[in-house]
């Protein structure tokens, strides 16, 4: 790979980390529980005074050093993600800070959030994808546990966001006593948003036939 190549892959994956941080941001102001990745920094984030931004922080950081110690080295790709999961963070917070919240007021317009949220995720989550360069902590775990275990990647990714969002759960049953920050629009990003990174992909073929 070239350095302009190298250079402009890049450039398209830090532009869909920054199109990821608002979707995240607009799932979240959705009221209706955020995405299933986010769940646990978000309940924590309600709990305590730390913001959503630096909890996502630091589980990316965490997630970094066992991906790390699963395959046994860090290499380049892994310290490039320590940049982009800094501007991630700071871009999730910052959007939260720009986007009003919908928890509590109509549901209609907190369906319209979290449809909007998942539709500006799927982009982003399209154009880190479609720059194949490296990727968030997050999911280079799960590919590095997935490829440890010997199992499918989506299968293990799927056990990996079910546990977060178990433990968001279980944290916010603990110190509110429902599911605050848990709930319909977690499960909806979970189904939806794979599946219009797809559509995404479709038109992207299509265009380009």
């Amino acid at each position: 790979m070239t350095r302009n190549e190298a250079l402009r892959r890049f450039t398209i994956f830090t532009t869909g980390v920054l199109v990821c941080s608002v979707g995240v941001a607009f799932i979240t102001r959705a009221g209706l529980g955020t995405s299933p990745i986010s769940s646990t920094p978000f309940v924590l984030s309600l709990i305590t005074p730390v913001s959503m931004g630096v909890y996502t922080l630091a589980f990316n950081l965490f997630f970094l050093l066992c991906e790390g110690l699963l395959i046994g080295k860090f290499t380049v790709a892994q310290a490039l993600q320590v940049p982009v999961t800094v501007l991630f963070s700071l871009c999730v917070d910052g959007a939260l800070a720009l986007i009003p919240s919908q928890y509590g007021g109509p549901w209609m317009a907190s369906a319209v959030y979290l449809v909007i949220g998942c539709t500006i995720m799927s982009f982003g989550i399209y154009l880190e994808v479609f720059a194949d360069i490296i990727m968030l902590p997050g999911e280079a775990f799960v590919r590095a546990l997935s490829q440890r275990l010997g199992r499918n990647f989506g299968n293990v990714k799927v056990c990996f966001d079910s546990c977060l969002t178990l433990i968001a759960g279980a944290a916010a049953l603990w110190a509110f006593g429902h599911l605050n920050g848990v709930g319909i629009g977690t499960v909806f990003s979970a189904l939806a948003v794979g599946q219009l990174v797809k559509v995404w992909g479709r038109l992207y073929n299509r265009k380009h036939r």
